[in-house]
């Protein structure tokens, strides 16, 4: 081969070699972003646009079933969330609002009469969008389902130390979509009466609906107390 040949043919060698690397980035990168991305239930202004850390706190011995509330702080320490209600039940919401606006962004709605303790998540026009159950089995485990019906397979399960607050929250493939994880030896909690946690939810999970899912998780284990 002449020396232009083979000049022609190391530049066509090496457009095949980028166009292979081009292929192998966009299959991983459309692989990550189906494990990170989340159905939106709330809006779209809480989705998450890079992995984030939300931190909860509530006094010890707080329900949210009495007339207290509870706060989540965003990782700058503003205000992201507050929780207000007096009392979960059919009839009436616990709130997730807006730490901002103060606006109901979600709610909480127990549901009477049963098998399985069971709360629903509603929207501010009360339409359900979301349901929370205990199953109970040889192992206890929160099943989470989108919509208004709990039929089927769930969409999203959580397992691990719900009273510790230490656990996740897990989509069907078994792909990490919330963490929860409460630093039993951190000194604020220790001298304070202040039980704090972390709500850790990747980059394009809804964080209202993740971080009240959390909420009702740790109601449910707190009224088997």
């Amino acid at each position: 081969l002449s020396s232009r040949e083979k000049i022609d043919r190391l530049i066509e060698e090496e457009s095949e070699l980028r166009g292979y690397f081009v292929r192998i980035l966009f299959v991983f990168f459309s692989s990550s972003s189906k494990v990170r991305m989340n159905v939106v239930v709330s809006d779209p202004k809480y989705v998450a646009s890079r992995d984030m850390t939300f931190k909860s706190k509530e006094k010890v011995g707080f329900s949210i079933s009495g007339s207290d509330s509870g706060k989540v702080y965003n990782e700058d320490g503003s205000l992201a969330f507050q929780i207000k209600g007096k009392h979960i039940s059919l009839s009436d919401a616990i709130w997730l609002k807006d730490g901002e606006t103060e606006e109901p962004v979600l709610g909480m709605k127990k549901k009477l009469a049963s098998l399985h303790q069971t709360v629903f998540v509603v929207k501010p026009n009360e339409d359900v969008v979301g349901i929370v159950k205990i199953k109970i089995g040889l192992k206890k485990k929160i099943n989470i389902f989108l919509g208004d019906s709990d039929d089927g397979d769930a969409t999203y399960s959580a397992e691990g130390g719900m009273r510790g607050k230490r656990f996740d929250v897990c989509d069907a493939a078994g792909n990490v979509v919330c963490k929860v994880q409460k630093d039993s030896l951190n000194m604020r909690n220790m001298l304070t009466d202040q039980d704090t946690y972390d709500i850790s939810v990747p980059a394009g999970g809804d964080t209202a609906f993740f971080v009240l899912v959390c909420t009702i998780i740790d109601e449910l284990f707190h009224e088997q107390k």
